[in-house]
């Protein structure tokens, strides 16, 4: 019976079962005492990586390749992260894919593949640093060795790396500023909707002895400016030719006898009945537009309604500038 259970366990461990599956059940145990070294067996470890099975993607490759590492089955870590490392598109995984082999090359002593491995990871991030609570020491001192003797190819990586790194957070810098600047605006306008209005009355007074001054001004202080501006025109040209004639006239008389002469008197005739047509046209206009004026005339005018912001209401406030 005893060797027909061994053969049983021998043949269990062949084909990858537990043997404690095929034995056969061994009878309850009748006390505690026999039940404590069965509850005190450690927790299962997660299940080994199946080695048959292709991996169909780089990111399954990847999941795979990090149970075997943790298993030190550094041979499958190679077979999946050799054909799929370089497929990877996220750069974070792919630096993580190339350290995984690069570890599992050199575990297996195989530098020059896992200098190239390492090279392929200095290139994603030159400034890597291996953790020493999972990484011997050994690899780490090689992996160092790596990064020195490529220092020469890593600086203009590593200055690239740093200028993206400072254009990202020159970005999201500028959209922290921008949406800083939306909140305050937002946050105006609805405090000016909840602020309510206030309302400012307006009386404009008025003065009486302005209604008799020409050129439309009594006009102009009732608020008929269209009036006004006709009446100021009118009398502009009115008495611009009565005054125009008039000296004109006198540049006609001879300088000796202070009177015309035979050629000059009917040019200075004509020029005598323009000046008082004009000065007449000028008189009248006046006295009309201040008639008019006088009727029109309101000692005050009709109280307006504005809407003013409220004086507790900020000014609003100046874009922000990023900081340098």
């Amino acid at each position: 019976m005893r060797f027909a259970v061994a053969a049983l366990a021998a043949l269990c461990a062949a084909i990858g079962l537990p043997a404690r599956a095929q034995e056969l059940p061994a009878a309850a145990p009748t006390s505690p005492a026999a039940a404590a070294p069965e509850a005190a067996l450690p927790a299962p470890r997660p299940p080994r990586p199946a080695e048959g099975v292709k991996a169909t993607t780089p990111l399954e490759a990847l999941q795979r390749a990090r149970q075997a590492f943790e298993y030190g089955d550094y041979t499958l870590v190679e077979r999946l992260l050799k054909p799929q490392a370089p497929s990877i598109e996220n750069a974070a995984l792919r630096a993580e894919a190339w350290r995984l082999l690069g570890l599992a090359y050199f575990y297996q002593s195989k530098n020059q593949a896992a200098t190239a491995s390492f090279i392929e990871l200095l290139n994603l991030e030159p400034d890597e640093e291996l953790d020493p609570f999972y990484v011997s020491p050994r690899a780490i001192s090689f992996f160092e060795q790596v990064k020195s003797g490529a220092e020469e190819a890593l600086r203009p990586i590593r200055e690239r790396k740093r200028a993206e790194a400072e254009e990202r957070r020159r970005v999201a810098e500028e959209e922290a500023t921008a949406r800083k600047q939306r909140e305050l605006e937002a946050e105006e306008r609805r405090l000016t909707a909840l602020r309510p209005p206030i309302m400012e009355r307006r009386v404009v007074q008025r003065e009486f002895w302005v209604t008799m001054m020409p050129f439309g001004v009594g006009q102009m202080q009732n608020g008929d400016q269209s009036l006004g501006t006709a009446l100021a025109t009118s009398e502009i040209i009115a008495g611009a030719t009565s005054a125009g004639s008039a000296l004109l006239i006198e540049a006609l008389r001879t300088q000796s006898t202070g009177k015309f002469s035979d050629s000059s008197y009917l040019i200075a005739s004509r020029l005598q009945a323009a000046k008082w047509i004009g000065a007449g046209i000028f008189y009248a206009l006046w006295v009309g537009g201040a008639v008019h004026a006088v009727v029109r005339y309101r000692p005050e005018s009709t109280p307006t309604e504005l809407v003013l912001p409220s004086a507790a209401e900020p000014a609003p406030s100046p874009p922000i500038a990023p900081p340098r």
